[in-house]
């Protein structure tokens, strides 16, 4: 990929929310050759009240302090990978958002219960929502893994199929991993649910898994190498995704169109990103188009 020259970041902010996002930064750099920036964004307003020039350049040293240890720490994890540091002042969603311009991608943790520490409050779906690069929400507990492992692609429909493989199938290749093509459907009206499902609850998965194998074919051309499974599950989609990361490596979610230059993400993408158990990489829908005379299941909103 053309990005494998630009850094990955990693938010920090001195809690042990970012350790797991440190870590599979750190090995995807050590994977790609890339090098490592660790930001951290001190704040400019407190409930509202702006930071005065003293209190500023007190939280700019203390801000300072917390990137040289972080830094430390990376060098000690791995002495092999440059590590650059950046120090930022504003709202930590938008000022990690626009650190990304000049990115590969942006690591940000959470911690294991709720979004906390590094990506306080909604600040974890605001960076996924507008950030230009990959955005990957990361569990503080989490610990990569030696093996190849399994990348999850949670599709929706066929709009947004190509981005989504593009990246998805990158990062199964480069990690050596499996890639499973996830897509959940459930009919929106629970009676016509019921009725499906004692005519013929097969018949919708058939048709379903005809579109995606069309258009799997040249990803799976392309990246012969690369095992795929299809997975097409009768589930909400939630409980889906949620699932399917307790034994994966990572999900990758791309944000839906929504009259927005890049997406926003609904109520499933946010769910997943605070219930996953693994890392979820989400990434922009600009460029998303339809593929003519393809469409999946309705219910499958995998990315609402």
């Amino acid at each position: 990929m053309s990005t494998l020259l630009l850094p990955l970041l990693v938010g920090v902010d001195g809690s042990s929310a970012a350790d797991g996002a440190v870590r599979a930064a750190v090995a995807e750099a050590r994977q790609l050759g890339a090098s490592v920036r660790l930001v951290h964004v001190v704040p400019d307003h407190f409930a509202l009240v702006p930071v005065d020039a003293l209190v500023g350049r007190d939280l700019d040293s203390r801000g300072a302090g917390l990137l040289v240890r972080a830094a430390a720490e990376v060098a000690a994890m791995a002495p092999d990978v440059e590590v650059e540091t950046e120090l930022r002042r504003g709202g930590v969603a938008s000022q990690l958002a626009e650190a990304c311009e000049h990115a590969a991608a942006l690591y940000v943790g959470r911690d294991s219960s709720v979004l906390k520490g590094v990506v306080k409050g909604n600040a974890a779906v605001g960076v996924a929502t507008r950030a230009p690069c990959p955005v990957v929400v990361v569990p503080a507990d989490w610990q990569p893994r030696e093996d190849g492992g399994e990348v999850v692609v949670a599709l929706k429909m066929a709009a947004g199929a190509a981005e989504l493989f593009a990246d998805a199938f990158a990062e199964a290749e480069t990690h050596g991993a499996r890639l499973v093509v996830l897509h959940s459907w459930r009919l929106p009206d629970m009676y016509d649910d019921i009725i499906l499902s004692r005519v013929d609850p097969t018949e919708p998965a058939r048709r379903t898994a005809a579109a995606l194998e069309l258009l799997l074919h040249e990803w799976r051309t392309s990246y012969p190498d690369v095992e795929v499974e299809l997975r097409i599950v009768h589930e909400e989609p939630v409980h889906a995704l949620v699932e399917a990361s307790r034994s994966a490596d990572l999900l990758v979610l791309v944000r839906r169109v929504h009259g927005l230059k890049r997406g926003t993400l609904g109520g499933t993408g946010r769910a997943v990103l605070r219930g996953a158990e693994c890392p979820v990489r989400v990434i922009s829908p600009e460029g998303l188009t339809a593929v003519p005379g393809l469409v999946l299941e309705q219910a499958g909103d995998l990315v609402k």
